[in-house]
């Protein structure tokens, strides 16, 4: 007997249309938030290692918050099954419990997969899937790559097992629903109306959140202190549709705190303009030849001279002994594409997007390649993969790289990895392009094997297959490809007036998944190394602050070349400098200094992490309006490229 074989006995009247209009509501409903309740269960259970110092209300918080969310998530997914449910009952419609079983179906499928994307984007860039996630599946090899070290089998099981609690939930609640037609009459037919209406305006109440100002948005969920409950009690599914919302509309300025002229003034400060520039010149050449490594994700947790893990990265903590190591330096931003345009233009990251996805504004950046093209200096870049990812290619054109060598350089069976030529072919490719360049010359490269899947070609020297172990191994395996690479430069003419350069692309959170807030989590090394450095500096650990913007103007100053038109690249051997270094997540930023780290949530507009020193309440405030003064001058000037 299908749906529509039965009539409808319901007295004539307002009562029948109230229980109609809630039951439907109530059992819709109920379906969505005990599905997305196990969503929630899934995110927290894959991530039981971030509950570390959580109290029981923090807990509680997670799903008491989360079911507000949750609350508007289902009443999206209600929308549609109501409104045809809605027509059903004054007019019978062919199949429509079908139709609503077919989309309710399919959305429980799409949000079990957000969810299962979203365990995985959480645990490795500690953020939320979001919509710059999802928008690199438009380079789709890379995106495979990305993650085909991830457990997915884990992953879409857990979809698969979401998706079968999800239909089993339908079933058990909605079934029948479409089954009985409203009763006949204009008097039935007008309650049918008026009910119907308001149960629409309950959704519609519902979806929104609030009857203030302020629609639903994350900030509605964000309750503690800790940004892992704030992320967990994040219906990732929302958050999701959210993120692309707010990624594709076209935004204004959404870092405002101060008034301009104060920000300016804190800038200024925070800058050192004006100030006197008496640099430390650590070089015995004014033209060297430079050889700057980007490398792939290599964390200071990994790099036993840094005070990471002893044993991965044997050579470079060698290396360190001899050149002038920095310390306390960090990543910008946490993907290649802002750690790159960092390096290379002095131009720090927004949380909104890299300058290298947008080429008019790329364009308009000055380059480190492009003031030594000028000085006179051959150019040449090397990575082993596909220099189209990101908009990279633009960039290196733009930043006066005269050769580029990129996966289509390679030999196919040079292409050993998922992502291109392993870093040990990379660096023989590159000294044997040096080999015929004339100096003096600035080659720069990036690698790329400590990328996800972490596969290299060499025996595994950390024993596991968890990622943590594979990340080690990768990391571990480029160090040796370094090693071989001066084994074979040591021999070159040009090797004795080189200064070489090495800096990662930005840190990581693995092994210890590192939260995005701390700062740990952008923790890399900056070292500079080579016969051209000054022996009273070599073995030099230098405890100045630093970012990856800073790196233009200490190379160009070092050569007492001009770097006035990189206005967010600090001179790091400056006597005079200030010592701060500027990162943000995707949703926030940070400012350290000698004091202490503020960490600042544009979402939830709060500090989420203070470390470091004991201040006073007043020295706090005045910290937190450099850090806002800072990333609401860097925003207006990014916006205005």
């Amino acid at each position: 007997m299908n749906d529509f074989s039965k009539a409808s006995t319901a007295p004539e009247g307002c009562l029948p249309e109230i229980k109609a209009v809630a039951g439907f509501l109530l059992r819709y409903g109920v379906t969505w938030l005990v599905f997305f309740l196990l969503c929630r269960i899934a995110f927290v259970g894959y991530h039981f290692d971030k509950l570390h110092g959580l109290d029981a209300a923090t807990l509680a918080g997670i799903f008491g918050y989360g079911l507000y969310i949750d609350l508007s998530s289902s009443c999206y997914l209600v929308a549609v099954p109501y409104l045809l449910w809605l027509a059903n009952r004054y007019y019978p419609i062919p199949k429509a419990a079908a139709v609503a079983k077919v989309f309710t179906w399919c959305c429980f499928v799409l949000a079990a997969l957000i969810t299962g994307g979203d365990l995985q984007s959480y645990q490795e860039y500690g953020a939320k899937l979001n919509a710059m996630t999802v928008a690199y599946l438009r380079y789709p090899k890379e995106a495979l790559a990305s993650i085909s070290s991830s457990p997915l089998l884990l992953l879409f099981g857990l979809a698969g097992l979401l998706v079968v609690a999800g239909v089993l939930l339908q079933r058990a609640l909605c079934s029948g629903l479409y089954a009985e037609r409203g009763a006949r009459g204009v008097r039935a037919g007008l309650f049918r109306a008026l009910f119907g209406i308001l149960g629409a305006g309950f959704i519609f109440l519902g979806i929104r959140g609030s009857v203030g100002v302020a629609p639903m948005n994350p900030s509605f969920v964000y309750f503690s202190s800790h940004q892992f409950a704030n992320h967990a009690a994040l219906n990732a599914s929302w958050n999701l549709l959210y993120d692309f919302k707010y990624y594709l509309r076209h935004k204004g300025n959404s870092f405002v705190y101060l008034p301009e002229d104060e920000v300016k003034s804190r800038v200024e400060r925070i800058l050192g303009r004006g100030g006197p520039n008496d640099t430390e010149e650590v070089l015995t050449t004014k033209r060297p030849n430079i050889v700057l490594f980007i490398l792939e994700s290599w964390t200071a947790d990994l790099i036993g001279s840094l005070g990471g893990e002893k044993g991965v990265t044997p050579f470079f903590d060698e290396l360190s002994q001899n050149g002038v190591l920095f310390t306390d330096f960090y990543a910008n931003g946490y993907r290649s594409s802002y750690g790159i345009a960092a390096v290379l233009s002095g131009f720090p990251s927004t949380p909104e997007g890299s300058v290298l996805n947008h080429p008019l504004k790329m364009e308009r950046l000055p380059t480190l390649g492009g003031s030594l093209a000028q000085a006179g200096y051959a150019t040449q870049f090397h990575y082993g993969g596909d220099d189209r990812f990101d908009d990279m290619h633009a960039f290196f054109v733009h930043s006066g790289f005269k050769k580029i060598v990129n996966r289509d350089s390679f030999r196919k069976e040079d292409m050993n990895s998922k992502w291109g030529a392993q870093d040990h072919v990379l660096f023989k490719r590159v000294i044997d392009d040096l080999s015929g360049e004339r100096t003096p010359f600035f080659s720069a490269m990036f690698t790329l094997s400590s990328h996800e899947p972490f596969e290299v070609p060499m025996q595994p020297v950390f024993p596991g297959r968890d990622e943590a172990s594979l990340f080690k191994n990768a990391v571990h395996y480029t160090d040796r490809s370094l090693k071989g690479f001066f084994e074979m430069a040591r021999k070159q003419s040009w090797y004795a007036n080189t200064l070489f350069v090495f800096v990662a692309d930005h840190g990581h959170s693995l092994p210890l998944h590192r939260s995005d807030i701390v700062p740990e989590r952008y923790h890399i090394p900056l070292l500079l190394y080579g016969e051209v450095v000054k022996p009273a500096y070599r073995g030099a650990r230098r405890s100045e602050i630093g970012a990856q913007s800073d790196i233009s103007a200490t190379v160009l100053a070092q050569l007492g070349l001009a770097h006035d038109g990189f206005t967010w690249s600090n001179n790091l051997f400056n006597r005079h400098r200030n010592n701060y270094a500027f990162y943000n997540s995707y949703t926030g930023f940070a400012l350290r200094t000698p004091e202490q780290t503020t960490v600042f949530d544009n979402v939830s507009r709060k500090v989420v992490l203070r470390a470091g020193a004991e201040l006073s309440e007043a020295r706090q405030a005045e910290t937190l309006k450099d850090a806002q003064a800072y990333m609401q001058y860097l925003y207006s000037r990014y916006a205005g490229l």
